[in-house]
């Protein structure tokens, strides 16, 4: 089961904004008689690989319970957690930061570590990975 990742409209706003800020700032480089031809061609891929990356991270991140593990995307963030190794989770407001697009969040306890997620329905994954993690302490409040 695929869940996508609730996203937070201040954060969206920051993350939006900024991209907003640097065209603004690279274009501006561009008609600017003080820098360079290449100067601005820089700024303005710059600009560019940035807004990708962005765009990557807030369209691709979601986190899919299969038959044996749980899935977290994040643009070049693949992490899989195979049930077994799950001893706890619980919601939280954690503000590590994390594959996250939210406060809203799930942290989940492993063997190895911790991970803090920000699926849209928090009970509805709580409960299908209780189902699948029946030994793992699972906190629905």
């Amino acid at each position: 089961m695929k869940f996508t990742s609730k996203r937070d409209v201040w954060l969206g706003l920051i993350l939006f904004g900024s991209i907003g800020y640097g065209t603004f700032l690279s274009i501006s480089a561009f008609f600017s008689e003080e820098s360079s031809i290449g100067e601005s061609i820089f700024a303005i891929f710059l600009n560019l690989v940035i807004i990708l990356f962005i765009c990557w991270l807030w369209f691709s991140t979601y986190y899919v319970l299969n038959e044996r593990e749980l899935v977290i995307r994040c643009g070049p963030i693949n992490k899989r957690i195979p049930y077994r190794e799950i001893t706890s989770a619980h919601k939280t407001w954690n503000p590590l930061s994390s594959p996250a697009l939210s406060l809203k969040r799930i942290n989940i306890k492993y063997q190895f570590g911790m991970a803090l997620i920000s699926p849209k329905d928090r009970d509805r994954f709580l409960h299908m990975l209780k189902e699948r993690c029946p030994h793992a302490d699972i906190k629905f409040n």
